[in-house]
């Protein structure tokens, strides 16, 4: 009897650790949205950008954050001080800068 109550306990412990663990984060369907900033910073391998940007309806209130680009060759020809517009690609919380351009 000791083995099945030893069973019964693990058992019932594993059920109630899985029930009261963190909620995996949910994925996201992925989303592009328009972005209108000024360059500060490129960084020197040219994977990312910083951006002092708008208002990005839907998603989040004007900031300066740096953003990961697509293909580095997205900020070729552009300087700090650049204005830009582009499109921000958004996936399970991820950004993405797929296209950017001076205004």
């Amino acid at each position: 009897m000791k083995t099945c109550s030893s069973i019964g306990i693990v058992v019932t412990f594993v059920f109630l650790a899985t029930g009261c663990s963190e909620k995996q984060p949910e994925k996201t369907a992925p989303k592009s949205y328009d972005v209108h900033a000024r360059v500060t910073a490129i960084s020197p391998d040219k994977t990312g950008v910083t951006l002092d940007h708008d208002d990005i309806p839907g998603l989040m209130k004007a900031m300066k954050m740096e953003f990961r680009v697509k293909d580095s060759k997205l900020l070729d020809g552009l300087a700090i001080g650049d204005q830009v517009e582009g499109k921000l690609f958004v996936e399970s919380g991820k950004y993405l800068i797929t296209d950017l351009k001076k205004r």
